[in-house]
């Protein structure tokens, strides 16, 4: 099993932030997504019983592999500034496999 890719998040109080992927195989072929389920989550800490943020994702185009996981503006207006972590699962049926993950750091908006 591969480890997930670290993928830094950078989240602006008040701003919608999208995280948009493309599976491919290791050829760079596109993997077809369909019936497959994404989720993502930000939170203070790895340990941490309750998410700072809920990602909203879909599937985008599942023959080309692309889907998007979204945190609308009125749900990152509600965080404070923090360093925390995030990661991104996929479900596949009944394996599910850690995507991306890394740090999120969550910083003021400065146009508000």
């Amino acid at each position: 099993m591969s480890k997930p890719t670290n993928y830094p998040l950078n989240i602006k109080i008040g701003d919608t932030e999208t995280v948009t992927v493309t599976r491919q195989d290791k050829n760079g072929n596109a993997i077809n997504i369909s019936g497959r389920v994404y989720s993502a989550q930000v939170r203070a800490k790895a340990s941490s019983a309750t998410p700072l943020a809920t990602f909203s994702c879909a599937i985008v185009d599942a023959a080309n592999g692309i889907f998007a996981c979204t945190l609308p503006a009125s749900t990152t207006a509600a965080l404070s500034p923090a360093n925390a972590v995030w990661d991104l699962q996929e479900v596949n049926g009944v394996v599910v496999t850690t995507l991306l993950s890394g740090p999120a750091y969550i910083e003021k908006d400065i146009t508000r």
